[in-house]
């Protein structure tokens, strides 16, 4: 993620930082999944966190600890509405990523593992989810797809 025009353009975008002062791409995932290991056939998203400072790679691998559970986000009974199921799921979104929001403006400061202690601003960089996650997310009606009214040509 660092080759990123993304990532470039961000940190241009902060006009004084200190000496070793970083943009932290916050990557975010979630998967819809069952719990069934004494819960019965409860259902939960996770929501997952990793930074854009590691490697793919590290990312990736179980052992690193790349990617992190933050939260089990609990579904909503059987029977609830569409529209609240959204307004949850949107609402406690908000409510996990509060606390960046502050780090993001001013941020804050990280003993690096060169022993060396740097201004970090966390940004969300992505979110990766599947198709029912991003309807969720964004509000679109799950199975609709908009039709693209322009020529091929």
């Amino acid at each position: 993620i660092w080759t990123a025009d993304w990532w470039w353009k961000t940190q241009a975008s902060f006009p004084l930082l200190e000496n070793g002062s970083t943009v932290v791409p916050v990557i975010l995932g979630s998967d819809k999944t069952m719990l069934s290991t004494l819960s019965g056939d409860k259902s939960a998203w996770p929501v997952y966190l990793s930074i854009g400072n590691l490697s793919k790679a590290k990312r990736r691998s179980v052992k690193s600890n790349g990617l992190i559970l933050i939260v089990l986000l609990p579904r909503c009974p059987n029977g609830t509405k569409t529209h609240t199921i959204k307004i949850a799921y949107q609402e406690s979104m908000a409510t996990m990523l509060r606390p960046l929001e502050e780090p993001a403006k001013s941020g804050i400061k990280v003993l690096c593992t060169d022993s060396h202690t740097r201004h970090v601003y966390p940004r969300i960089a992505s979110f990766f989810a599947d198709y029912s996650e991003q309807c969720n997310i964004t509000g679109v009606k799950y199975g609709w797809y908009p039709r693209c009214e322009i020529d091929p040509d």
